[in-house]
């Protein structure tokens, strides 16, 4: 046997299998992080931030902290924000610790999907407080994270869901601070009346007054309820341009209706809703034909305007610009006519001659027992000195008969 061939071959095979194990080697075991262990986000730095940016699903939401620690969402018009969605999304990022380190290497980072989906916390200059990119869910319900840039991957078990439709993180309250209670008088225009019917009472449990009550009369309490209610519960449920045709077309028919409150702040609700557009005409058909049935025709949608004596600044700042749409059935609900809040007085109840009777009794006869005519007792005079009787009855005494005559 020939070693120097053996020694020549081994020699050029050794390097050759270095190689191949040094590419085919597994990953090493992630060394230990300072960052295991610790909370995802740091509440107190998440509390200092003033502005948040979210991303998914290939679309951005911007919210902004504005006076009075108002968040408003970034649009036009600037509208306010339901911060408690926000403060749901911030408890679930400073709940949950950083479970481990899942890998440090840059080439792996395009598996976990971290570019899609994330969100950052900043200050009033723009200055990043965190920046968190989110990826895959793994099978034990952890989720693989980052930190902005950095090409390290971490596992959370983060329960974080984030909407990026500005329609589901808008704060829709037109009237906020006020409830049913808190109304002390209501003032509903009518459009072929020059002046409103306005309703009022002195406390929340009294009742509901009006001036312009008719006789025979009262205002109809369900109604005051459900409409002050409806109006102090306001919301909108879309937003569109003042220039807009339909907006305009809507405006030429107003109807306004005022609340007040008990500690005097007035709200003026000024309703427009443009009419019904004629129905199409009918299509003409040869005999022995049906013409089909025209589809409905959509409603025409509902606009609101608020004046406020204690006006929200942001929606202040909005109905400058744009026309807040409200649901149908609201105005749908208002009294059609003055005649529809009110309802006649109940009739009291007849008497029947039974209970009259009854009533002219004075107390002393109702408790008195009433005794038949046929089984009454002869009265017994009280002057009279009560009958003794024997205690037994006395020996017979016998008669002697009588003489004979002479």
């Amino acid at each position: 046997m020939r070693l120097r061939p053996l020694l020549l071959s081994i020699a050029i095979l050794a390097p050759v299998s270095a190689a191949v194990w040094w590419l085919g080697r597994p990953a090493p075991a992630p060394t230990a992080d300072p960052r295991v262990g610790r909370r995802v986000a740091d509440p107190a730095t998440l509390a200092s931030a003033a502005r948040v940016t979210l991303k998914s699903g290939g679309k951005t939401l911007e919210l902004a902290r504005g006076e009075g620690d108002r968040w408003t969402l970034a649009g036009d018009p600037v509208l306010p924000a339901d911060a408690s969605r926000l403060a749901r999304i911030t408890g679930e990022l400073v709940t949950p610790k950083v479970d481990r380190l899942v890998t440090a290497r840059a080439d792996k980072l395009a598996a976990y999907d971290l570019e899609s989906t994330g969100l950052v916390y900043a200050d009033s200059a723009g200055k990043p407080l965190l920046d968190l990119d989110l990826g895959k869910t793994l099978e034990g319900g952890a989720r693989i994270f980052r930190y902005g840039d950095e090409t390290k991957a971490y596992a959370a078990r983060l329960d974080v869901f984030l909407d990026t439709e500005a329609s589901a993180w808008r704060d829709t309250a037109l009237v906020s601070g006020i409830q049913a209670a808190d109304i002390a008088s209501v003032a509903i225009g009518f459009p072929e009346n020059p002046a409103p019917v306005v309703l009022s009472r002195l406390k929340a449990e009294d009742p509901w007054t009006s001036p312009a009550t008719p006789a025979g009369q009262q205002v109809r309490a369900s109604t005051l309820s459900t409409q002050v209610g409806n109006l102090t519960g306001l919301r909108y449920t879309n937003v569109a341009p003042n220039l807009d045709p339909g907006v305009v077309a809507a405006r030429v028919f107003p109807r306004e209706v005022t609340l007040t409150t008990f500690s005097g702040r007035t709200v003026k609700i000024g309703f427009a809703r443009a009419p019904e557009p004629p129905a199409p005409p009918k299509p003409e058909t040869k005999d022995g034909e049906t013409a089909p049935t025209p589809p409905p025709a959509a409603a025409r949608p509902v606009y609101v305007e608020v004046i406020d004596s204690k006006p929200d600044s942001v929606l202040a700042a909005a109905g400058k610009t744009h026309a807040f749409e409200v649901a149908d059935w609201v105005f749908t609900a208002l009294p059609a006519k003055p005649e529809d809040i009110f309802e006649p007085v109940p009739t009291p109840p007849a008497a029947t001659p039974a209970s009259a009777a009854s009533e002219e009794k004075t107390p002393q006869d109702k408790a008195a027992p009433t005794t038949p005519a046929s089984t009454a007792s002869p009265a017994i005079s009280v002057t009279t000195p009560p009958l003794s009787l024997p205690d037994a009855e006395p020996a017979s005494v016998p008669v002697s008969p009588p003489a004979p005559a002479k």
